[in-house]
């Protein structure tokens, strides 16, 4: 699933979803507190899922280093690991 990068998720370092993509999000987390996250290839390890807020912290170190053409996160759920991508939204 695609989520888009908001300026304030680019900002504070999460992966942000809207109500759009809630029921989509949720039966990925399957109802789970916390799971491992896998950035752009970086392992950044077990991340807490705030689901009030719905997101994922990933570091603003990270996500502020992002190109500014790449506005898309690719997130899908492998063997366990959550895989977030961020895209150009083109690809």
């Amino acid at each position: 699933m695609n989520i888009v990068i908001t300026k304030s998720a680019r900002q504070f370092g999460y992966l942000i979803w809207n109500g759009k993509s809630l029921d989509a999000m949720e039966k990925m987390l399957e109802g789970k507190d916390s799971i491992p996250v896998n950035f752009n290839g970086f392992d950044l390890g077990e991340k807490n899922i705030d689901r009030k807020y719905h997101r994922i912290s990933l570091g603003y170190k990270l996500t502020r280093a992002l190109p500014e053409a790449h506005d898309t996160y690719s997130v899908k759920l492998k063997d366990g690991v959550l895989e977030v991508r961020s895209l150009h939204g083109k690809e």
